[in-house]
């Protein structure tokens, strides 16, 4: 079918609508979302085959990868906020994460979680706090805006072995996302100072604040077996929507590229990118990954005629912007607060600009490339995942973070102690 033909289907009822005097502006967006339905509803039957077949690989996706990696973290999250742990450990680390991020200590909870899980846990765990009032409004943005990253899972054993077929890039692409993820985090630090009241931090000392929370957790006497079941099935019903965001955006981008919508743009903005050196291959590959995360890598990979520092800089652009599916269901996680995912789609947008700035200077290092080739990863390098390999991963993620928390707080408590000790000596 003429591409040109289907985007004249698509659009012309919008633009219609958008002419139309009597239409108030108030209605305008629920009336264009429908017009949207109504002609995704036509291509579906259009292109049935591809939609069932897109549906499946989301399914599959979603239950062999994307359920048992990230099922154990919001598990745990939603334990430890509940048992009140979180708080203990956010104000020994409030010295580590006020001054480079400008968040409370807490902050470091889904900092650690988001780096090691994947998406949308950071996010999951942000608006957890946001919640109990853990944040405040700024500071979730805040927070939000750097901690929402992709997963060692998926950068090492997806794209690294299966997409690029050299396991020795999963470290290096890794790690290029993680900086760019914290330098987004110290540049988001300004972010709405000038709207803070007041702090929510308290005047009195470190130690004493913190035996406060833990005598606070011991006063609570929680029923473990009531927090377990309401963790487990609040985490099921984040993951179920997760599934239906993956399901449906896989659709969505597939039909897209079989109707040569995503051609079309491509045409459209070449142009423009062409004097950057880009190739329309590669222009494809990026305007999918702007939706979806997985084709749009997949496609980048395999661009031919592009050296391999060109396609890491792509793929780095892609898992650091994230793709609207994922914003999607971060979107929907936030929705129940205050939130506005506003600072969060700037912070993703300069995550993906930086990690493709970052890979390109790391990728040309001669330096680096003797530590990249043995990956900590490479006993889990495989093509393909079992969800059992997932969730087992999944779970040592966890604990690996976890372990990192206690450690930061253990030190963070000793140097409070010997803080204390000396200005009594001084006394």
């Amino acid at each position: 079918m003429n591409p040109y033909f289907v985007a004249i289907i698509i659009i012309v009822p919008v633009l219609l609508a958008v002419s139309m005097k009597q239409i108030k502006v108030i209605n305008l967006r629920s009336i264009t979302l429908s017009i949207a339905c109504v002609a995704f509803i036509l291509l579906l039957i259009m292109f049935s085959d591809t939609a069932v077949k897109s549906a499946s690989k989301g399914i599959q996706l979603w239950l062999g990868v994307v359920f048992p990696s990230l099922f154990p973290f919001f598990v745990a999250s939603e334990i430890l906020n509940k048992t009140k742990f979180i708080n203990a450990i956010g104000v020994l680390l409030e010295p580590i994460m006020r001054p480079l991020f400008n968040v409370p200590g807490c902050g470091s909870f889904a900092l650690a979680m988001g780096i090691t899980s994947g998406y949308p846990v950071g996010a999951k765990i942000t608006a957890s706090m946001r919640e109990d009032n853990l944040l405040t409004k700024t500071e979730s943005e805040r927070l939000l805006s750097f901690t929402n990253n992709s997963g060692p899972l998926f950068i090492v054993g997806a794209v690294a072995v299966g997409m690029f077929k050299m396991p020795e890039l999963g470290l290096l692409i890794l790690s290029c996302h993680i900086l760019a993820s914290i330098t987004v985090g110290i540049i988001f630090r300004f972010y709405g100072r000038n709207k803070e009241s007041t702090s929510l931090a308290s005047n009195e000392k470190t130690w004493a604040r913190f035996k406060k929370e833990l005598a606070q957790i011991g006063r609570q006497n929680p029923n473990l077996g009531i927090i377990l079941g309401d963790a487990v099935k609040n985490s099921i019903n984040v993951m179920m929507t997760i599934g239906g965001f993956i399901i449906l955006f896989s659709v969505i981008i597939n039909v897209l590229i079989e109707i040569g919508f995503i051609a079309l743009l491509s045409d459209f903005i070449y142009p423009v990118l062409s004097l950057l050196g880009m190739s329309k291959e590669m222009i494809t590959a990026l305007l999918s990954g702007f939706f979806e995360i997985t084709t749009g890598s997949n496609m980048a990979c395999n661009v031919e005629g592009t050296a391999l520092i060109d396609k890491l800089a792509a793929v780095s652009l892609i898992l650091g912007w994230a793709g609207i599916s994922v914003h999607s269901q971060v979107y929907s996680i936030i929705s129940k607060t205050d939130i506005s995912i506003k600072p969060y789609l700037i912070g993703k947008m300069l995550q993906g600009i930086l990690a493709a700035i970052y890979i390109s200077i790391a990728a040309r290092l001669p330096q680096i490339t003797p530590f990249i080739v043995k990956s900590v990863f490479n006993e889990m390098m495989q093509s393909e995942f079992p969800w059992i390999n997932s969730l087992l991963y999944s779970m040592q993620n966890m604990l690996i973070s976890v372990i990192l928390l206690i450690l930061l707080t253990v030190i963070s408590l000793i140097f409070s102690l010997i803080k204390g000790f000396a200005g009594s000596k001084k006394i």
